[in-house]
């Protein structure tokens, strides 16, 4: 076990020295402080721990003869998992004491059967497996439109094409819309696919390496794979540029905490573009008429949530957006265009009637305030040379 530590540390002080070999300076550091240099932590700009908003310092940790990287924080400690598939900000690798057990357990016996079905569905491999095998497909029959053309509305609403660009995939599944933002994007942009399923994010991983394996190792592209908790986000405020959130409000628990991270992790220009479920989606009925369906309402209350054009614009708008623009596309599919400053139309549009004008005013910032605008300059390490060097860390 000597010799193999010793070994990775040969290397990487070979990996050091060629480094400073390509180096436009003449100062050459000892090996010793070289070695510091790979070891030691540095902060990132965007990553912050995801209850206290302390930035998250990734440092490396030498663990057998494998190379690990932690992200700390004053209270936690956060690593990969899935064999370097995708960095866990949600559950930390420290074990709970006992008063978060129990805390755990109290939580999951209040835990509604509707937050169950909301949270856990996603969670199965299984549906993972299915997602992009028929089951996001099915969507069209409620009004959705298909992925080319909700991806390209995007794009154009959120520009996601300029350079130096953070964007953000959140509830990202299989990376269908991860993949599309990656071809668009230019080299320069920050891209993070974020879900809260494991399975998901394996799949999306899969399916990245599967689609761009090779461009990756030939381009600069930024883009990581990360555990989030939409309710507690892991990002600085004021960092995200655009952020895309396809077919998965109708799943949050906390659909109102939800909004409100958003808003606070988008930069005062940035966008945000979501699609969602209306009421009378899958069956059911969106009102208390004599219809067979009539019914159907308990049954949508004990699973996930549709909503109403008015509801859907009541609650970005209490999440202090200011632009807010909410359609109806074919059925059932509500579209959400939000900017956290005014630039545009406010309002509902159901089937291309808007019903706000611009000299109305919007529900005040004031009662969620942004803080002071973060630098997203750093950069993360390819998710394939991560994968590469990060082994898995296992749970505590």
């Amino acid at each position: 076990e000597n010799m193999a530590k010793m070994k990775v540390i040969l290397s990487l002080l070979l990996v050091a020295n060629t480094c400073s070999g390509l180096s436009v300076t003449t100062t050459l550091a000892s090996p010793k402080s070289r070695l510091q240099d790979i070891f030691q932590g540095k902060a990132d700009d965007l990553l912050v721990d995801p209850k206290t908003k302390q930035p998250l310092v990734a440092s490396r940790r030498l663990t057998g003869s494998s190379v690990q990287v932690v992200y700390e924080s004053n209270d936690e400690r956060y690593g990969r998992r899935g064999n370097g598939a995708y960095l866990d900000l949600v559950a930390p690798l420290s074990a709970p004491s006992l008063e978060k057990l129990r805390q755990n357990a109290v939580t999951a016996f209040q835990t509604s059967s509707s937050d169950i079905v909301k949270v856990q569905t996603f969670r199965s491999p299984l549906t993972a497996f299915l997602y992009e095998r028929g089951w996001r497909d099915s969507f069209v029959r409620n009004g959705f439109p298909g992925p080319d053309q909700e991806f390209a509305e995007f794009k154009e609403f959120a520009q996601i094409e300029e350079t130096e660009k953070t964007v953000l995939d959140l509830s990202c599944g299989t990376g269908l819309f991860t993949r599309r933002i990656f071809t668009a994007t230019p080299p320069t942009t920050r891209l993070i696919a974020a879900d809260y399923s494991e399975a998901m994010l394996l799949e999306a991983n899969r399916r990245f390496r599967q689609s761009f394996g090779n461009k990756q190792q030939q381009t600069s592209h930024n883009i990581d794979f990360i555990r989030v908790d939409v309710a507690h986000l892991p990002f600085a405020d004021n960092s995200i540029d655009a952020i895309h959130c396809g077919a998965a409000l109708h799943c949050y628990p906390d659909v109102e905490a939800a909004l409100k991270e958003i808003f606070r992790v988008l930069k005062p220009d940035g966008a945000f573009f979501a699609t969602t479920f209306l009421k009378g989606a899958m069956g059911t009925a969106t009102s208390s008429s004599s219809s067979a369906l009539s019914f159907f309402p308990q049954r949508r209350d004990t699973g996930f949530r549709f909503f109403s054009l008015d509801e859907l614009e009541q609650l970005t708008r209490e999440a202090a957006f200011a632009d807010v623009h909410v359609r109806r596309q074919g059925s059932y599919c509500a579209i959400i265009k939000c900017r956290p400053s005014l630039k545009g139309t406010l309002g509902i549009d159901d089937d291309g009637v808007d019903n706000l004008t611009e000299n109305e005013a919007p529900l005040s910032p004031s009662s969620f305030p942004p803080s002071t605008p973060t630098s997203t300059t750093s950069r993360v390490n390819s998710v394939n040379t991560a994968a590469a060097v990060v082994t898995d860390i296992p749970s505590a």
